[in-house]
């Protein structure tokens, strides 16, 4: 396999475990986005409260949510080798389910690396066990005609060293792992102001925490799923800025990330939370497997 094939592929991962975060960060963001602004008792409430109370009702308030669509935009700068830099850049959609099966999409309309602009943009889907990528450039590299390239969570988790089937597993099966969630382990969040976002009048928090204080709120098992990625990425800690609205739902989030050799913004708006979703697997008509050599074995190239 090329070298070409393989930067691609890597770049196809990333955008697989881009998807993962902003997944997370959106389904954080509990109740609807058709839901009313709130009640008298709601406002009064959120004027005695303090930022840290109100982190962890949103954090409560995030156990009720079942799916989610949202807009996201993922930023991610990266160094390698003697320094060189690189740049990834993500703006699109994302809708994922949580019961009765867990499956995510996100269409990505603008996708760049290092100033590229990829024609098309780039689609992705994720099952319990494998991502499927819509990406021209990638399926040209591996010269076929289907649109879908279907890239194994096993072959995935060896290039990229992050087990993102037992991730998905225990976002199912337990309450919906959220950066919220792991929000109300911070202990420096402040009020910022107040404003409106689609519509809805939201308050506006933010603050940092440890990547330490924040595992501590997870369950353990999902703890032990996260913790060696995190590790191995280097992030120590991390900025959020949200905006809750008067029932404690997430309305908008800004999170930043550094890492060893790479840091990353996502900001996500929510558009709907607890509404039918509708995500299809593509047949297997219109999917190629990437082939595991095509990955590389490391993660050195992301």
């Amino acid at each position: 396999m090329n070298a070409r094939v393989k930067g691609t592929s890597r770049l196809a991962a990333a955008g697989a475990i881009a998807i993962l975060a902003s997944g997370v960060a959106a389904c954080s963001s509990p109740g609807g986005a058709s839901s009313s602004p709130g009640v008298t008792k709601s406002s009064s409430a959120q004027l005695t409260q303090t930022p840290q109370q109100a982190m962890q009702l949103a954090a409560s308030t995030a156990r009720a949510v079942n799916t989610f669509s949202a807009t996201v935009n993922v930023k991610v700068n990266t160094s390698s080798g003697a320094g060189a830099a690189s740049a990834v850049n993500l703006t699109g959609s994302v809708t994922e389910q949580l019961h009765p099966s867990l499956i995510a999409e996100a269409d990505y309309s603008s996708f760049g690396v290092a100033g590229q602009s990829f024609p098309g943009g780039m689609s992705e889907i994720l099952t319990a066990s494998s991502v499927y990528i819509k990406l021209a450039l990638l399926t040209q590299a591996l010269h076929t005609t289907k649109p879908w390239i279907e890239i194994p969570f096993s072959s995935l988790a060896k290039a990229t060293g992050v087990n993102l089937s037992s991730l998905f597993s225990q976002l199912q099966t337990s309450s919906p792992l959220s950066q919220s969630q792991m929000f109300a382990g911070a202990t420096d969040v402040r009020k910022v102001g107040t404003g409106v976002i689609n519509g809805v009048p939201v308050t506006e928090y933010a603050g940092s925490v440890s990547m330490t204080q924040a595992l501590a709120k997870l369950p353990a098992s999902l703890r032990s799923s996260l913790d060696p990625a995190i590790s191995k990425a280097g992030i120590t800690s991390a900025r959020f800025t949200e905006w809750l609205d008067a029932q404690h739902q997430v309305r908008k989030v800004v999170v930043t990330e550094s890492g060893s050799s790479f840091s990353e913004t996502i900001t996500t708006t929510v558009l709907s939370i607890n509404q039918p979703v509708n995500i299809q697997i593509p047949p297997a008509s219109q999917t190629t497997t990437l082939p595991a050599s095509a990955l590389g074995g490391s993660s050195s190239g992301l």
